[in-house]
């Protein structure tokens, strides 16, 4: 695990578990890296990781989450995934044996930036739904097929909805049967 990574760990914060129902997957460390200049939420990104795990067979294990910028995640996602764009989110099972988890997510902020005012909500949400997406895909959903993306889009909502984020009615992501326009992985 620790030979595999995909971006600088210089820059990793350890994010204080949360306190009440998150308290289950305290056993799942959150390693978050801001690789930007923006400013970043690190527990509000922990909690969605710990929210988006609630539920699953996964209760340890850790999860390290870095933030990077579009010309950085489009290099990985032509590396590791031969897509030559950029993407939202990217995921990496390094480790998938229930209860134990361990994987890293990648996520844009410039891409995270450029779609929040289209779906009508913050950049923060935004990057917070590419997170939620991220984990929920190392947990073992799929979204490639009509009725996976179904019901990975019912579990991000239902994530968001207990971190207390809304989605704006405008957003088509939301709307039944619309298919994943993100492209992430």
């Amino acid at each position: 695990m620790d030979s595999f990574s995909v971006v600088n760990r210089e820059r990793w914060v350890r994010a204080p578990s949360l306190r009440g129902e998150l308290e289950r997957s305290s056993l799942v460390e959150v390693l978050v890296a801001n690789e930007t200049d923006a400013d970043v939420e690190v527990e509000r990104l922990e909690a969605a990781v710990r929210t988006a795990l609630l539920g699953t067979m996964f209760a340890e294990g850790m999860i390290s989450v870095a933030i990077v910028d579009d010309p950085t995640i489009h290099q990985l996602n032509r590396q590791y995934l031969q897509h030559d764009y950029p993407t939202d989110v990217l995921s990496f099972t390094l480790e998938s044996a229930p209860p134990r988890l361990v994987g890293e997510i990648v996520a844009s902020i410039d891409t995270a930036a450029e779609l929040a005012t289209e779906a009508g909500w913050s950049a923060a949400e935004e990057l917070v739904l590419y997170v939620v997406h991220g984990t929920l895909h190392l947990a073992g959903y799929e979204d490639k097929a009509p009725e996976a993306g179904s019901k990975m889009r019912a579990a991000e909502l239902a994530v968001l909805r207990r971190l207390g984020i809304t989605p704006s009615p405008s957003d088509v992501r939301w709307r039944t049967g619309a298919a994943r326009e993100e492209g992430s992985s």
